[in-house]
């Protein structure tokens, strides 16, 4: 008999910005590791002849890992200061991937003549840009990248390879032009050249655009724009990022079966006609114990930059799509509904109850049963590079359709538990979980030590976070750009040599050995989840199934890096120049915009204020009473 008391269901897949560190370093200094990266064996072990589990890795072999103090990539001094701004973060996660995964062979601890090729400065961008090997706003033509993309480093001999998720932070580095304001002159934009969209322009094609629809289904037609991004002095043809980004954020909040993708309406691309039905958004949903009848109406509501316009073209559109918001722009959009349990509620999460009873009860997965019958796979890891414990990743199949939940548990850092003395049971200490959408796009859900369902993890690191704190769905969706991430086991040799001392039977070794799979089969169930939904979905939205992902770059440079002027114009929708004549008309919190940049939040509040000052001459403006309202809450 199985011994049923040492059976528990265990939670989710790695996720969220430093999740995609799981790639190990070139090399290895782990003692129980042979020269071709397998692990020793020990013939027919007796009572003293104990395998031991892999070393893990401390805060000195890999400074990101959760708890530790930013140091040095050798394991030195306490770095000082530590980055407290967007660039020096950015810039401190894109070195530590590199010193990560390759600082074995070409960090700084080794001499020019020790290191590969001679090159001991990974871990240092700018000495990567002085050599050539970074090219600044060019990742596709950065040498470092290409190396990366094509599998060549680190050395095929390893038996790894550098995760997208990984290579997807440096890229993202080098293609930042706000990192590198030397070279920004070398990206083409349109903002000398006066464009402009308002919002009277925005509404009389949104009312062409519902003139040419039958009738029977306006009501069910709205609008995203990313015409406040054109406004703000980006050319037309260089918004493919936001485009994409507005495709994905669609699909990856819808929960029907098919995949959308939003009509063009007018010249520039920049208005986007949305059916809801098409999404499942036509239903009603309730945020938090407060009821909307549709997702659209339950996204406006938390949007802070949707106000209700009146005038001629607005009340129409309004009569014929029976909302107070036909439009919103699609990173104001981004910026509230792929986090927190706002997202739980679109993708139909119910956040009062626990994760195992949304994977029994919706995705109808017997997770302890499966594991009896072992009809799912395993793999455990010292070497999860977000948290100083073991780590447990398990794939089981849907039931109620086609598709697969891949969950990861973490240890309590304070149980100091570990998989290879009981690869059954153990104490959860925080829980993520990644679904497979009725449409192959992925569902993810973050829960706590006690099976709750939460917004965010006190145990995954997300650097782009300001409390650094994983966020659903955002840090998710940024680490899995490309699908989900293998993880090479070393549970089951360790725990089958040590099956006497640490108390197996027979049936359980049976049972061990069918659940954790062998490093190639675990990656092959990966690829194959991986382009079979997930990319499959992507290539039917007609999006690149390799890069960095739209969501979070929209969603980054949205919510956390500070505003331009241009910035905040294309949001009021007037021109920069405009703006900045009139800047003394507004809150006097704009008047940084004359000489620097301006926080997000502090443009939040005055938003609404601000639109309506600077929307008098438009025949689509705020009503009085709204924005007397803002205007007495600034007093």
């Amino acid at each position: 008999m199985k011994n049923e008391n040492k059976l528990i269901s265990f939670r989710a897949f790695s996720i969220g910005f430093s999740a995609a560190l799981l790639a190990l370093a070139c090399g290895s200094d782990d003692k129980n590791n042979t020269d071709d990266g397998s692990k020793p064996v020990v013939a027919n072990p007796g009572p003293t002849d104990i395998l031991p589990p892999p070393k893990q890795e401390t805060c000195a072999d890999n400074p990101l890992l959760a708890g530790c103090t930013p140091t040095a990539p050798t394991g030195g001094p306490a770095v000082a200061p530590k980055p407290t701004n967007e660039g020096d973060l950015a810039k401190a996660a894109a070195e530590n991937v590199l010193a990560a995964n390759c600082g074995q062979c070409h960090g700084p601890a080794l001499t020019p003549q020790q290191a590969q090729a001679g090159m001991n400065y990974i871990d240092d961008i700018d000495e990567l840009v002085k050599t050539g090997k970074i090219v600044p706003l060019n990742a596709a033509g950065s040498r470092i990248i290409q190396r990366m993309v094509k599998g060549e480093m680190p050395p095929v001999t390893t038996g790894r390879t550098v995760t997208a998720a990984d290579i997807n932070i440096v890229s993202e580095y080098i293609n930042n032009p706000r990192f590198w304001p030397d070279y920004a002159g070398q990206i083409v934009d349109c903002s000398d050249k006066g464009q402009l969209y308002d919002n009277d322009q925005l509404y009389t094609d949104i009312n062409r655009d519902l003139g040419g629809q039958d009738a029977d289904d306006r009501i069910f037609l709205r609008y995203i724009s990313i015409s406040n991004r054109f406004t703000a002095g980006t050319c037309a043809d260089a918004l493919d990022k936001d485009r994409d980004a507005m495709t994905k954020m669609v699909n990856m909040l819808s929960i029907d079966t098919g995949i959308v993708v939003p009509e063009p309406v007018n010249p520039d691309e920049t208005l986007y006609r949305i059916d809801i039905r098409d999404l499942k958004w036509d239903r009603a949903i309730s945020v938090e114990g407060i009821a909307f009848n549709d997702v659209w109406e339950a996204i406006a509501a938390n949007n802070p930059y949707a106000v209700e316009l009146v005038g001629d073209d607005a009340d129409d559109a309004k009569e014929d799509t029976a909302t107070a918001f036909p439009v919103m722009f699609s990173d104001q959009m981004m910026d509230v509904a792929i986090i927190g349990n706002l997202y739980y509620a679109i993708i139909d999460v119910d956040v009062a109850q626990p994760l195992a009873d949304f994977i029994l009860n919706v995705l109808d997965i017997d997770v302890d049963q499966n594991t009896l019958d072992e009809e799912q796979i395993r793999a455990g890891t010292t070497q999860s590079r977000i948290s100083r414990q073991d780590r447990l990743v398990q794939r089981d199949d849907i039931g109620v359709r086609l598709g697969a939940l891949w969950q990861s548990f973490d240890f309590e850092d304070n149980a100091n538990e570990s998989i290879f003395e009981d690869p059954f049971g153990f104490t959860p200490g925080g829980t993520e979980a990644i679904f497979t959408l009725p449409n192959g796009m992925l569902g993810f859900i973050i829960a706590d030590a006690n099976d709750v369902i939460v917004e965010d993890s006190d145990i995954l690191l997300d650097t782009n976070q300001n409390n650094f704190r994983a966020l659903t769905a955002v840090s998710c969706s940024n680490c899995h750009a490309t699908g989900l991430i293998p993880v090479i086991d070393e549970v089951r040799e360790i725990a089958v040599a040590n099956a006497r001392d640490i108390g197996l039977d027979r049936d359980e070794v049976e049972q061990l050995e069918g659940i954790y799979v062998s490093p190639a089969e675990f990656a092959r169930q990966v690829t194959e989840d991986s382009e079979r939904f997930y990319q499959s979905a992507l290539r039917g939205a007609e999006l690149a199934v390799q890069g960095g992902d739209p969501v979070s770059n929209v969603f980054i440079r949205f919510d956390s890096q500070d505003m331009t002027i241009n910035d905040v114009a294309g949001d009021l929708g007037v021109t920069p120049g405009d703006l900045d004549d009139d800047l003394d008309l507004l809150d006097p919190t704009l008047a940084v915009l004359k000489r620097g940049t301006l926080d997000r939040d502090d443009f939040t509040a005055v938003f609404v204020d601000s639109l309506c000052v600077m929307s008098t001459n438009l025949e689509n403006q705020p009503d009085v009473a709204v924005c007397d309202a803002a205007a007495a809450a600034l007093q």
